[in-house]
């Protein structure tokens, strides 16, 4: 590209915040080095790029706060301020909220682009919530629209029972006016840029013309997520750890790995598995844990410090993901820089980047599940030293920052010559 661009950018951007987050701050970081201009538009109370600053081609500009919701919130107390949130706040930001905020996003672009003429409108982790007159607009999503409801009405019966049907009632309404939401937003990007082929293909079936969907894997950082001979663990003796790592939700299926596990330990006990992360809004997801049956071979912990994520996989030997409608997995892409094979689900768009000796799994169900989980093992036990090359080699060909954003430019241009 011979002349940088002026970007102006808005988005989940942190550079420990993990998954998405993680990943638009190397973006952001790697066009920085580059020499593009960029101004990130952010709320205070939102997300502020952390280390961007130090670069004479950033600048963050904080958007006014318009929002009288969110300053009722902070006036409570702050219990009965978290209570009232999870309550109310998600509904209510899907009404007025959000609406608001983006009038002020908008208006504050329009104004510096008069000095600044901006060459285009880069969305991270989400869709543009508005189109821009003469200004190019690419949105790099999550995930398509209408994927969390399709598998949440899927699971709607372990979903009630764990969390009760209430909670069902508020997603279904959320859902159904975010979706809306979605159907009109689509339509406000030049390019949309999706995690896998998977999303591409769902949004394609949504309705965006399949010239203006790219998919492109996320970037993640090859140096950090990396096996050691500091990071190391020497193992007392030849038990199997499996790890999850992420949050709970319906589609993640934690209610599959649980029961294809029990189905492993009939078989052979020499296997531990982790898992790592919240539960989020589905907090009764929890009983599954709770009510384990072989509580001796489970361990669980609520989060893990982002820059401890290289000494827990240390302690691992396979990453399971069995996700279903899965954009993106980084703990996946993560797990393959460190080494480890992976198991994920047949819609796991990030089956598109396994290394070769990972595994999926054909069917979601127990059994499938299981059986692929028996096959890892015994792949282990076999070549352990095979796997990590394979996976490590596959993660640097697919994630490595420099490639992602000459692919990222590529799509830049291409909006440019609209």
């Amino acid at each position: 590209m011979d002349q940088p661009l002026r970007i102006a950018c808005h988005g989940w951007v942190g550079k420990q915040s993990g998954s998405v987050a993680s990943a638009n701050f190397l973006i952001l970081k790697e066009l920085l080095k580059r020499g593009f201009q960029i101004d990130f538009y952010g709320w205070k109370d939102f997300v502020e790029p952390e280390e961007l600053d130090k670069y004479s081609n950033y600048r963050y500009i904080a958007i006014p706060d318009r929002s009288q919701l969110r300053a009722f919130f902070n006036l409570l107390p702050n219990t009965l301020s978290k209570i009232l949130f999870r309550a109310i706040y998600p509904l209510a930001h899907l009404l007025f909220v959000y609406h608001a905020d983006n009038r002020v996003l908008y208006h504050e672009i329009l104004t510096r682009n008069q000095s600044t003429e901006y060459d285009l409108f880069l969305c991270l982790g989400l869709y543009a919530p508005f189109k821009l007159e003469n200004i190019p607009v690419i949105s790099w999503i999550q995930g398509p629209p209408k994927t969390n409801w399709f598998y949440i009405k899927k699971s709607k019966e372990k979903l009630v029972s764990l969390c009760g049907p209430i909670l069902y009632l508020k997603l279904m309404v959320f859902y159904l006016i975010r979706d809306l939401r979605a159907r009109a937003e689509v339509r406000n990007s030049e390019f949309l840029i999706a995690g896998s082929q998977w999303s591409k293909e769902q949004l394609v079936s949504f309705g965006v013309p399949a010239h203006a969907v790219f998919a492109l894997p996320y970037p993640i950082d090859t140096d950090y997520f990396q096996r050691t001979n500091s990071s190391s663990v020497q193992r007392v003796d030849d038990t199997k750890v499996l790890l999850w790592l992420g949050r709970s939700e319906p589609r993640k299926r934690l209610d599959l790995l649980l029961e294809a596990y029990a189905l492993l330990l009939k078989e052979r006990q020499d296997v531990h598995l982790k898992i790592i992360g919240g539960f989020g809004w589905a907090e009764g997801y929890k009983k599954l844990i709770e009510q384990f049956e072989f509580p001796g071979h489970l361990e669980y912990q609520p989060s893990v410090d982002r820059l401890k994520v290289p000494e827990l996989m240390s302690q691992c030997d396979i990453l399971i993901q069995p996700s279903e409608g899965e954009n993106f997995g980084s703990s996946v892409a993560e797990a393959l820089c460190y080494g480890l094979p992976v198991i994920v689900g047949s819609t796991n768009g990030t089956k598109d980047y396994i290394s070769p000796s990972s595994f999926i799994f054909d069917s979601y169900e127990p059994e499938s599940l299981k059986q692929t989980m028996l096959k890892a093992i015994q792949a282990i036990e076999a070549d352990r030293e095979k796997l990590a090359v394979e996976a490590r080699q596959t993660a640097e060909k697919n994630f490595s920052i420099p490639r992602v954003v000459d692919s990222l430019e590529d799509i830049l241009q291409a909006a440019l010559a609209l």
